[in-house]
């Protein structure tokens, strides 16, 4: 070995030492602006160390010269990275070039060569170059010193060997052992920071969980003291941490759980192990209880404990979950034994099935002889249904159902036939979906189908009944009648028998009905309707038809039944009242109801079409004088004529209505301008003036007409029919005889009403209203027991106030619901106080109008609570409503008149005859009165339609099961026609006019009261 080459790498240790200042003079995470910068700098200061390195050399020839720069290229590549070193070799090269030579070339190949490779092995090794060995390093610099000899032979040849063979021994042997020891002592370094690093992850992540982590960390010494808590620990037992320290973990445990965790504690102090996990429960200052799993460990110190840490995740919901899962099962399971559900389980692929003790039950036999026996069931199911439960059963395990549910016959070991409902499910499957298990229920449903058989046997009961019946198959084809059938419809049972249904078809019913009829029937299984029919000598007839399905045990149609009754001579009825309630019987046009009627359709036509029409009010002029004094038949005569001639001057389109008396309307559709109106106007006041010849008598009149056009003077019917009726009465301010249109001066009646909806909100307030009581009579005895509440208006200065005058606008502006309530207030506690005071129980009447029905709401409910509190529950008071009512049922009318009829509330439909007369809403609604209206009672005699009209209501209410109140009965006359045609009570200034309450008392009550008494006194 030559003694310069080892002297030059002494000389050059200290430089390879300063590699390790360099090392750890770099900061490991440098900012990102500054990476590149660091980086460089790095790079400079190795490229100063290596030509510092260079110039302290063993010097072979002049310009060859050898010197530790492999090592230091070779250990910047590998620890320092690709660009220090890049930065080093450019330096060292520019270095090895100016000092020239013959070996220049060699002496830059070797910086080249060494950087290069210690990069590549870098790269190589990625991040694990702390785990260097010196095996390892030894061999690479081995390699790299190789290759530096081998750049030799760039230089000629007998050079090349006369210097490797004085340089490789020093050059393989002493060269790579510095590179290792270099090696080691940089890799060590790193190991260290690399382990101070994981260190403080550690460090932070104990940190972190301790802190703030999920689960209570405690650690405590020897003696179960606690040293340290952390947060989640004094939350979970709801102490501060001072108060924890204070205590042993042994105070805080359950009872029964410490004595096991001293156990598991005292052996690992004994060394039987490091760690232990338990279930432990503890006890939180509130003194509830904790539930923990607990992780325990120990830090030991020559084979003795130190320190103990405790984790304890809280599974408190976890176990009440548990627990109330458990007691869930329990339930069920109690359930299950104490009801009489058979329950099986069949486990397939074993063919074994396990019944519970009500399966055996059912069978009549053991439950072990069942379950030991997995055919004996299948073979006592009834052999006309066994087939058919196998097939479900399969059909359930092929997935086409999703449910097993089938019933059948089980012959009994009793020799008994029971009826069985079985459902079942597939409650577990394989991989492939095969199913493994399937367990179900056994419903014993005897009783049921025996009810279901007692039901069709109890339809033959109906063969006797006065509706006729007929019973069809799931095709219509008629299996059998009752009398009833053929007395209704002319057919003998053999004329019907297997004929369809559809024999009894007319044409009156539309196909589009039947059509509705047969939709309804397939969806819901019923109908019910009006239907016409045809007899079977062709004469048709009207029925109330109701069909009904009878399903067999599949769910399929087995049998409809059909139920009619001929409702001819109700309809007949019905058509009369109907034509009496909407027809003028004198002049046979539309009356006020049906002019009504027209209008809102004409509003809507007008609207839809874009045109106006004109409403035309007519008042006869001299008509009262031709009646006095030529009598009521001329004057009736008279009106007939007038309604002829009013028709001969309009269009067919146009219409002319009698409201009453000699007050006319003519309704003008489609009109273009005045000029029409007012030709139709001057037409009719001159065939009005022409006389009248009536029973070799001549009458003349005239006529007044208001005219009031839509949509120009009013958008609704009663402003048109107000505003109409005031320009007829400024047509006879104007001398009469003549046509006047409405003008907005008559707007002094809208001053008026705003006057009047003031005083009235005032009235509410002050209480200025009174409730008056007008009795109603039972005709045949005279008797009191019912009476009307009516209100009436103190005013302040107008005095009284008619209700006829005020009531209208109340329902106009909502002040009726405020109104209403008040007189029901009123007239409830009165009939209490009736009853209290004198021991009679005096029903009242109260008036309730749709406007009422319609915006009060849920304060309906408030009337009947008021009831119960009163204790007014039977029939204390009766509701009048209007017909009108009965036919919106937007108003909920159905719902509110059964909580009325729930609470004791009877109900009297009031004015009847003058609204919508309907018999079908009769039925429909469950009505307690018919009040006839006054207009029907005032003009009666013996031979006037107003008898035959109040007859036929009566007789109609009674069927109907409705008593009869006929209101403004004012002649002993009146009163005995009423009550020859069957009528109940009576109500008029006959018998008594509204009077206040203190009158009314005693009047009707002291008496009765006295009277009362005498006949109770010894």
């Amino acid at each position: 070995m030559d003694s310069d080459v080892i002297f030059s790498l002494v000389q050059n240790a200290a430089l390879l030492l300063a590699m390790v200042f360099v090392y750890d003079a770099v900061p490991r995470k440098q900012r990102h602006e500054y990476f590149f910068l660091w980086r460089i700098s790095v790079g400079t200061v190795i490229g100063g160390i290596t030509v510092t390195t260079m110039m302290t050399h063993w010097e072979y020839l002049p310009g060859v010269f050898f010197d530790a720069r492999s090592i230091i290229l070779g250990v910047s590549g590998l620890f320092f990275g690709g660009l220090p070193t890049f930065v080093a070799m450019v330096i060292a090269c520019v270095y090895r070039y100016l000092e020239g030579g013959s070996g220049w070339w060699a002496g830059i190949g070797i910086i080249i060569s060494s950087g290069l490779l210690g990069s590549y092995w870098r790269y190589y090794r990625k991040s694990f170059i702390a785990d260097l060995s010196f095996k390892e390093l030894y061999i690479f610099g081995f390699i790299l010193q190789v290759i530096s000899l081998l750049w030799m032979f760039v230089l000629p040849f007998d050079m090349a060997i006369n210097i490797l063979s004085r340089i490789s021994f020093p050059a393989l042997i002493v060269y790579p052992i510095a590179f290792v020891l270099l090696g080691l002592l940089l890799s060590r370094r790193l190991e260290i920071e690399l382990d101070a690093k994981i260190q403080l992850q550690d460090d932070f992540i104990f940190r972190s969980q301790f802190n703030v982590g999920n689960i209570g960390i405690a650690i405590s010494s020897v003696d179960q003291h606690w040293i340290k808590v952390n947060p989640r620990m004094c939350q979970m037992l709801q102490y501060t941490e001072e108060e924890l320290l204070l205590k042993t973990w042994a105070e805080m445990t359950y009872y029964d759980d410490l004595q096991t965790d001293l156990n598991l504690f005292n052996r690992m102090l004994d060394g039987e192990f490091d760690e232990y996990e338990m279930d432990k429960r503890y006890v939180a200052k509130d003194g509830s209880i904790v539930y923990t799993h607990l992780t325990v460990a120990c830090q030991r110190v020559n084979n003795q404990v130190q320190l103990v840490i405790a984790g304890l995740l809280d599974i408190t919901s976890q176990k009440q979950a548990e627990s109330a899962m458990s007691k869930s099962q329990e339930q069920l399971a109690l359930v299950l034994d104490s009801s009489e559900l058979g329950l099986w389980d069949w486990d397939i692929k074993s063919d074994i099935v396990e019944r519970n003790d009500y399966c055996a039950k059912l069978l009549g036999c053991s439950v072990e002889e069942l379950n030991d026996d997995a055919r004996l069931w299948i073979n006592a199911i009834h052999p006309e249904d066994r087939l058919e439960v196998l097939h479900a059963m399969d059909k359930h395990l092929k997935g086409d159902n999703p449910q097993y549910i089938i019933e059948y016959r089980l012959n009994t070991f009793s020799g008994e036939t029971c009826w069985i409902l079985d459902r079942g499910k597939v409650a577990s499957k394989d991989s492939n979906g095969v199913p493994l298990r399937v367990c179900g229920t056994n419903t014993d449903i005897t009783d049921r189908k025996r009810v279901e058989e007692s039901l069709q046997l109890a339809a033959s009961v109906y063969n006797n009944s006065s509706e006729a019946m007929s019973v069809q198959d799931s095709l219509g084809n008629i299996i059998t009648i009752n009398s009833a059938f053929s007395d209704i419809t002319g057919y003998q049972e053999d004329e019907v028998l297997s004929k369809h249904i559809r024999i009894l078809q007319c044409d009156r019913t539309s196909k589009n009905q039947y059509d509705q009829m047969n939709m309804q029937i397939t969806e819901t299984g019923r109908w019910q309707g009006e239907v016409w029919l045809k007899h079977k000598g062709g004469t048709e007839f009207i029925v109330w038809l109701t069909i009904n399905t009878i399903l067999d045990n599949k769910g399929e149609v087995y049998r409809r039944v059909a139920l009619f009754s001929d409702i001819s001579e109700k309809k007949q009825a019905e058509h009369i009242i109907w034509k009496q309630a909407n027809y003028d019987p004198l002049t046979g046009l539309p009356n006020r109801r049906m002019l009504l009627e027209y209008l809102g359709t004409e509003l809507l036509k007008s609207d839809r079409n874009k045109k106006h029409f004109a409403l035309m009010f007519l008042d006869l002029d001299f008509f009262k004088e031709v009646n006095d004094s030529l009598g009521h038949d001329i004057g009736d005569q008279l009106l007939v004529e007038t309604a002829k001639r009013l028709k001969g001057c309009i269009r067919e389109s146009d219409v002319v209505a009698r409201l009453g008396g000699d007050e006319f309307t003519v309704v003008l559709s489609a009109i273009k301008d005045h000029k029409g109106v007012e030709r139709v106007a001057e037409n009719i006041l001159s065939r009005l003036a022409e006389p009248f010849n009536l029973d070799n008598e001549s009458a003349y009149i005239s006529a007044s007409i208001g005219i009031t056009l839509y949509p120009d003077d009013s958008s609704t019917i009663d402003g048109l029919l107000k505003h109409a009726d005031q320009a007829m009465y400024a047509a006879k301010e104007q001398g009469r005889n003549r046509y006047h249109y409405f003008t907005p001066s008559m707007q002094e009646y809208a001053k008026y009403r705003m006057l009047l909806i003031r005083d009235l909100r005032k009235a509410i307030v002050r209480k200025e209203f009174e409730i008056y009581y007008q009795p109603i009579i039972e005709l045949n005895d005279s008797k009191v027991f019912k009476a009307e509440a009516l209100i009436r208006w103190h005013h302040p200065v107008r005095g009284v106030v008619s209700p006829g005058e005020f009531i209208p606008v109340a329902e106009e502006t909502g002040l009726i619901i405020e109104i209403g309530n008040w007189v029901f207030e009123q007239a409830a506690k009165q009939s209490a106080m009736w009853r209290e005071r004198f021991g009679v129980a005096i029903q009242i009447s109260i008036n309730k109008s749709p406007i009422q029905f319609r915006d009060e709401g849920e304060s309906f409910v408030d009337w009947i609570e008021q009831l119960k509190k009163l204790n007014l529950e039977s029939n204390g008071i009766c509701v009048e409503i209007t017909e009108g009512l009965l036919l919106d049922a937007s108003m909920g009318v159905s719902e509110k008149l059964l909580a009325y009829r729930d609470a004791g509330v009877q109900v009297s439909l009031d004015d009847f005859g003058t609204g919508y007369s309907s018999l079908a809403y009769l039925k429909k609604f469950d009505i307690d009165y018919l009040k006839i209206d006054q207009s029907f009672t005032r003009n009666l005699e013996s031979d006037s339609n107003d008898v035959t009209l109040c007859e036929a209501i009566i007789v109609m209410a009674h069927k109907l099961g409705m008593k009869v109140i006929a209101e403004g009965v004012e002649t002993e006359y009146q009163k005995k026609i009423l009550l020859e045609a069957g009528c109940d009570y009576g109500q008029g200034y006959l018998f008594s006019k509204p009077v206040p309450v203190v009158e009314f008392e005693a009047k009707y009550l002291i008496g009765l009261t006295e009277s009362s008494n005498e006949k109770g006194s010894p």
